[in-house]
């Protein structure tokens, strides 16, 4: 970081018997980084199945070349409430590109020191500036919830210099609701006539709920009788449509609306382990065949 450096001269003089003094014009000037690093991401938040892209630069602005410059990540390590021993959140899955001064150079690979990620560029000339991209993504000690973030702190250290630089971004995670659907029917054996129950199992792993949800099912063959149940609550028959063997839920422009809740995330404090359990909605479909 560039430091602001100000600087005011005083003087005293006499004539006579007096003695007056004077001060100058406040002189400032700014004293540059030899070395100086920042972050940033093309991804504009993160979520446990997906890949983040992290940029980092470091810009030489001294006057001469900076050898064995390295460029630390720590991974976004922070110490879960109520624990004791720090985690980190990222896990590096490659691959890392180097660039000067917006040229590709290639491929680098970094070492892992202490837990942290760990490049090293050989030479940056004087003035050059050096961009390396790399993908990280979520581990199983990210927090996942809507309002959490990862922190991620990078330093910037060379040879012969005994000042280091450092930089900091943080990335929230992202608001998303993630819905599957598991169908199981039962019995398994149907005569005519049988009444038949097909449960719809909609799981949701995201940290938002899910609304305007729709279900839709075509039976074949279309059962009688038709009774639905959303979360052992029986629904009406302005509820939903059901013709010609093709279910609907809700009924379009019907007041009742399907949603499905957002998962919850609770945090081992020792290991910083997180575990997800699914936001569940169970929709219970019964009939004659």
């Amino acid at each position: 970081m560039a430091t602001q450096i100000t600087n005011q001269a005083t003087l005293t003089y006499q004539y006579g018997a007096v003695t007056a003094s004077a001060a100058s014009n406040i002189a400032t000037a700014t004293l540059q980084e030899a070395l100086a690093v920042t972050k940033s991401a093309l991804d504009s938040g993160y979520r446990g199945d997906q890949p983040v892209t992290y940029i980092l630069t470091a810009t030489n602005s001294s006057v001469n070349a900076l050898t064995n410059v390295t460029l630390t990540d720590n991974l976004g390590a922070y110490t879960p409430t109520g624990g004791t021993a720090a985690v980190r959140p990222l896990t590096y899955t490659g691959p890392a590109q180097l660039y000067i001064n917006g040229v590709l150079s290639g491929a680098v690979t970094p070492a892992v020191s202490g837990g942290n990620l760990v490049f090293t560029i050989p030479t940056l000339a004087a003035g050059a500036t050096a961009m390396i991209l790399y993908k990280v993504q979520a581990n199983g000690t990210a927090l996942l919830g809507a309002e959490d973030s990862i922190t991620n702190t990078v330093t910037a250290a060379a040879a012969g210099l005994t000042d280091t630089s450092t930089a900091e971004y943080t990335l929230s995670a992202q608001t998303y609701a993630d819905v599957s659907i598991l169908k199981t029917m039962s019995p398994s054996v149907l005569t005519d006539g049988s009444t038949v129950t097909y449960t719809f199992t909609l799981t949701n792993r995201g940290n938002a709920e899910a609304t305007g949800v729709v279900l839709t099912d075509v039976f074949s063959p279309a059962p009688s009788n038709l009774t639905v149940s959303v979360n052992g609550v029986a629904l009406t028959a302005a509820d939903y449509t059901y013709t010609g063997g093709v279910l609907t839920l809700p009924a379009s422009g019907s007041a009742y609306a399907l949603t499905v809740p957002a998962a919850t995330y609770a945090q081992d404090a020792a290991t910083g382990a997180v575990t997800v359990t699914p936001g569940v909605t169970n929709v219970v479909v019964t009939g004659t065949l």
